[in-house]
């Protein structure tokens, strides 16, 4: 019978006829009686329930034998189990025959289900009910039926630990809870149980309880929840006054919104006959009760209830509006004391949240119909008192700020209403908040007006531009006055606004309402500082910078239009001081505007198109290295005094300076932008001589970033690699090893060097290797071998400026995976190979390979012997280094000493086992502590090994391990 159950599981059932499917049916239903093949043939029967020619007859047939003859409860769970699966599998295919039996198939399946513990077959089971319940007809079933579901309530299973099946409470309880709200037969028996339950003292049977309430409310309806109302108000209620814990607290509201949601849905009765008027009466009364000492700790939650029911349909929020809030406006009128008044104002908040929720808001519909005119809140009638009352708490005298802040919260939450507020009165309330902002002392209202302001400027832009931008552009320094004292009134700093600017400036008209608004105030300041008053036109446009990063990360389409209303406006800012004859300390010309401005540039050349950016990059080519300086000004033949030469070495420093701008520029570009140079070798070649002739770092770093990013980019095509391979490297080198050469100009080659050296390994070109080879060699160079050993942090390291796949650098997938495979062994030989002076700049480089490749390079790349024993004397030399690794390198070594694999010889296994015993003896014990019980148990392996020197090595390491304490502070 196996091996047939078996076969007919895995076979081709495209070989079995239609007879012969019948056949087999037949046999197996017969063979039921045998109880000791059962379960087997419950296996075959599965594997026949799919075949295409098991037919509805054979469907019964089956069902019939095993409802009859299979005592489902006396088999152990792999039976049961095929049981469960097989009605599964002839419900979603057979229905309809099985409705032919569809009483006994019921009756009979409750007999299965009865005694059923394991939680595998349960949560199959409960699914099968759900579709019972859906497809066939439970009437004389019912009670059993639900019986038989219910027993299993609260579900308290919890999975043993690594339980391979994945099956956890909150599977069982979702899907008993499915199982008691999927028919309102059921509502007669739950209801009462579970209310029952509800009463218990177990939290987690409560709260269980609570849910399948709020499940069942929608199925069971209102007929079946009325008379249950003043029960399940009073369990209800206890969780919420005497909440446990917030979770709990927030299911008992949830569970109270959707009772009172489902008994509005009921026929309405007319008056007190009413099925939510009758449920909502004793809550009102009840609430009511405890927010007449709004400052008592029952009031909070009073507050909740009401907002709860409040959102739950539009004839209870009318209900307990009209019977609520005029009440809660005499006494907060009447009252005096501001602890008082601020809890009857968070009431209101909540019955404005609630609001929100059911009739929509500015930003988000209800689901009603907006154009129903009769959908509206009822709050509406008390618009101007809540007006009123939120504007005098914001003005207030008092120093209770929490007062003042409910006074913000709330003529924000009456903003958000869906036609609530006129356009008059939302102008006014966001006059309270810009007043705050630029005003106010309190630091907390400060911060809850401006997150309102930077809201409310996503949905009604146009409001906040109107009335905040020109305040907060009013309150910024226009002269060096300004921001020296004002004896007038205490501004607020410059920076404090514009930090608000950056907060509320996003939206896209907001934004281009703020560009010409901070470049004019640059303008304005710009004209009367040095670049040593530097601050506050840097802070201004790093304004700009912050918002056009944030516009960014969020996908803003709006950016490529800023190419040419914002980029060629700042580079004349900052190109035009370069160009006068008395060659004055402007403050454009200051080294950290400069690359706020390269910043901006790099955001918005990236977010263009191709065609854009060919377009804009023949303009920079023609001032940068043209020198026409028109398309920056109409006016620019006057304004011009002197030429414009930035990439020359022996231009102004001020224009030597400004190469960054042009740097920038082109590392935004695409691949496939088109630079307007007839000859891409010659201007590369120009610029690399510059560079080393440069006395000015900026400019060298500068072109050394631009070189880097056109070989990278643009070398495709054989001509422009053997310049690169033949050509320049060569005479990089040549000028490098030159000794009759000063030191500044052999240092600038280097540097040049080594960025190209970086735009080939990146790309993984083989140019790059070579260079990386030849950059180890210079190691042993007195001075510049450091210089090249610390030019590695650069090759391997990622930037953010330059060469990165946001500026659409070629950037291969494994590139940090080859440099490393070509580098590390090179790197340790000639760190044990060389005098103590050179060795330091491979332990550098070495350093700086480690720091930058990913960990699991490190675990897969390091197993020769070779390796390791540079590793054991870097734990001696740099001990910081290997610190930094420990998380990768143990469990590194530790694999490298088990014996099962056949990669790891007995040098490999006591060559690791030397650099484990090491550790302790020169690592910091706060380094290793967290290491320390997992190497003594996997050093358990070693001390077994077949081999008697690794077991003694293992003894050493072991002991070291052992004696590991606190006593080690560090090194």
């Amino acid at each position: 019978t196996a091996l047939l159950s078996t076969t007919l599981a895995t076979l081709d059932q495209s070989k079995i006829k239609a007879n012969a499917v019948a056949v087999l049916v037949e046999f197996y239903c017969d063979r039921l009686t045998d109880q000791a093949c059962v379960p087997e043939l419950l296996k075959g029967l599965l594997a026949l329930s799919k075949f295409d020619k098991f037919t509805g007859g054979d469907c019964v047939k089956a069902v019939k034998a095993v409802l009859a003859l299979v005592n489902v409860q006396t088999y152990q769970q792999t039976a049961r189990h095929y049981v469960f699966l097989f009605f599964e599998s002839v419900i979603n295919r057979f229905t309809p025959s099985l409705r032919s039996i569809s009483s006994d198939f019921v009756f009979g399946f409750i007999q299965c289900l009865d005694g059923e513990k394991d939680p595998r077959n349960l949560l199959l089971a409960f699914t099968l009910i759900k579709m019972i319940i859906q497809e066939f007809d439970i009437a004389q079933h019912v009670e059993d039926l639900f019986e038989v579901t219910f027993c299993y309530f609260p579900i308290t299973f919890r999975p043993p630990p690594d339980d391979p099946y994945g099956i956890t409470s909150e599977h069982l309880k979702t899907g008993l809870r499915d199982c008691l709200s999927a028919t309102p037969y059921f509502a007669k028996f739950a209801l009462p149980l579970l209310l029952e339950k509800l009463s218990s003292s177990s939290g987690s049977a409560k709260k269980d309880s609570m849910e399948t309430i709020a499940a069942c409310a929608p199925v069971y309806g209102s007929s079946a929840l009325t008379p249950y109302a003043e029960e399940l108000w009073s369990g209800l209620q206890n969780e919420i006054f005497h909440a446990t814990g917030d979770e709990l607290e927030q299911v008992a509201l949830n569970t109270l919104q959707v009772i009172t949601t489902e008994l509005s849905m009921g026929v309405s009765l007319g008056g007190s006959n009413d099925p939510v008027e009758k449920f909502l009466r004793p809550i009102i009364t009840d609430c009511m009760t405890q927010l007449q000492k709004p400052e008592l700790k029952l009031a909070k939650p009073s507050g909740k209830i009401l907002k709860a029911c409040a959102m739950a349909s539009d004839p209870a929020c009318t209900s307990i509006t009209l019977a609520t809030i005029p009440t809660l406006l005499s006494q907060y009128t009447s009252g005096e004391q501001s602890t008082r008044k601020k809890a009857l104002l968070d009431v209101l908040l909540d019955f404005l949240d609630a609001s929100r929720v059911l009739y929509g808001s500015v930003e988000k519909p209800s689901e009603h119909d907006i154009d129903d005119t009769d959908f509206v809140t009822p709050l509406l009638t008390f618009k101007d008192r809540f007006f009123e009352l939120f504007t005098n708490a914001i003005m207030s005298s008092n120093e209770y700020g929490a007062l003042r802040l409910a006074g913000v919260k709330g003529l924000h939450g009456m903003i958000l209403l869906r036609e609530f507020l006129s356009e008059t009165e939302i102008s006014y309330a966001i006059q309270y908040f810009v007043r705050i902002v630029l005003e106010d002392p309190d630091a907390e209202l400060q911060e809850t007006a401006l997150n309102s302001l930077a809201s409310l400027a996503l949905i009604m832009p146009g409001v906040v531009r109107s009335m905040a931008l020109p305040a907060f552009f009013e309150m910024l320094p226009t002269s060096q006055n300004d921001m020296d004292v004002d004896t007038v009134v205490q501004r607020r700093s410059p920076e404090f606004i514009l930090n608000a600017v950056t907060k509320i400036g996003l939206e896209p008209t907001l934004f281009a309402e703020i560009v010409p608004q901070i470049l004019e105030k640059v303008d304005i300041v710009s004209k009367e500082l040095s670049s040593s008053s530097a601050r506050y036109p840097i802070n201004l446009l790093t304004t700009l910078l912050v918002l056009l990063r944030a516009k960014a990360e969020k996908g803003h389409s709006d950016l490529p239009q800023y190419l040419d209303q914002l980029a060629p406006r700042l580079l004349g800012m900052c190109v035009f001081p370069t160009v006068t004859v008395d060659d004055a300390d402007h403050v454009m010309r200051n080294s950290e505007i400069l690359e706020v401005v390269a910043g901006i540039a790099r955001i918005i050349m990236i977010h263009v198109d191709t065609s854009a950016q060919n377009e804009f990059v023949k303009t920079i080519f023609n001032i940068f290295v043209v020198g026409d300086l028109s398309a920056l000004s109409a006016n620019a033949a006057s304004t011009q005094q002197v030429p414009f030469i930035p990439l020359r070495s022996d231009a102004r420093v001020s224009q030597q300076n400004a190469s960054v701008l042009f740097a920038t520029v082109i590392d935004g570009c695409r691949q496939q932008t088109t630079l307007p140079i007839e000859n891409l070798q010659q201007f590369t070649g120009s610029l690399v001589e510059v560079a080393i002739r440069t006395s000015n770092t900026t400019q060298r770093t500068a072109l050394s970033k631009t070189i880097a990013t056109m070989l990278n980019k643009f070398s495709k095509g054989n001509v422009l690699q053997g310049f690169v391979s033949q050509t320049l490297v060569p005479e990089l080198q040549s000028r490098i090893r030159q000794d009759q050469a000063s030191f500044e100009e052999r240092e600038a080659a280097l540097t040049m060097y080594i960025w190209i050296t970086k735009a080939m390994v990146l790309s993984m070109n083989a140019i790059g290797y070579d260079m990386a080879g030849e950059l180890m060699s210079i190691f042993s160079v007195p001075r510049l071998g450091k210089i090249a050993a610390d030019g590695f942090s650069l090759v391997i390291g990622e930037q953010q400026d330059v060469l990165t796949k946001e500026t659409f650098a070629v950037i291969r997938l494994l590139y940090k995976q080859r440099f490393f495979n070509h580098c590390i062994p090179v790197l340790v030989k000639g760190f044990e190979n060389s005098s103590d002076e050179v060795r330091h700049n491979f332990l550098v480089a070495l350093s700086h390979v480690l720091r930058n490749v990913p960990k699991q390079v490190l675990l897969t790349e390091l197993p020769p012997s070779s390796t390791i024993e540079t590793f054991q004397i870097i734990t001696k030399d740099a001990p910081g280094l290997m610190t930094e690794h420990l998380s990768t390198l143990i469990p590194l070594l530790l694999s490298l000493t088990n014996a099962t694999d056949p990669a790891n010889t007995m040098k490999v296994r006591i060559t690791a086992l030397k650099c484990l015993e090491a550790q302790p003896k020169s690592l910091p014990f706060t380094a290793l502590r967290p290491y320390k019980t997992r190497v003594l148990k996997e050093l358990e392996k070693a001390l077994d090994d077949r081999k008697r020197l690794v077991r003694r090595e293992a003894v050493e390491c072991r002991s070291q391990w052992f004696a590991l304490s606190g006593s080690i502070t560090g090194v």
